[in-house]
């Protein structure tokens, strides 16, 4: 048995689905889409999906701009901000590119880094109302 033979016998079952998969749509893709679809980084590939279902935490995060500012994690926000400008940064270095990429961490950036700052804004305010409350009560006596 060669070694090619050897490997093909080792792929998972959902790996045999989803390239069943792929070759049955392979014939039915118009001439006009056949570059996306063989693009390195186009739908066969995983470069192409995980960037699709991470939008919902694109769609998670602005849902999340109506969430009061007092329930809002300061560290889960600046952690998931800069851990995806890493990955923004890292989506272009990468061959093949992939905007795709580029855009959804870009955006998942943004929407963290105004909840950050919401979060930020809040506990200043808190922190002034505090001040003001302690020099209401000193002035009182």
């Amino acid at each position: 048995m060669s070694q090619t033979q050897a490997s093909a016998n080792r792929i998972g079952f959902s790996s045999k689905v989803y390239n069943s998969i792929i070759g049955a749509a392979d014939k039915h893709v118009p001439a006009k889409m056949r570059p996306l679809w063989m693009h390195p980084a186009g739908p066969k590939t995983i470069f192409f999906w995980a960037p699709l279902f991470k939008w919902g935490l694109v769609i998670a995060g602005l849902s999340d701009l109506t969430r009061p500012a007092d329930t809002i994690s300061a560290n889960a926000c600046a952690a998931l901000g800069l851990t995806n400008l890493i990955w923004t940064r890292y989506s272009l270095v990468i061959i093949p590119k992939n905007y795709s990429l580029f855009a959804v961490n870009l955006f998942v950036s943004i929407t963290q880094l105004v909840q950050l700052g919401r979060a930020y804004n809040y506990q200043w305010e808190q922190s002034k109302l505090k001040d003001f409350k302690q020099e209401q009560l000193k002035a009182d006596l």
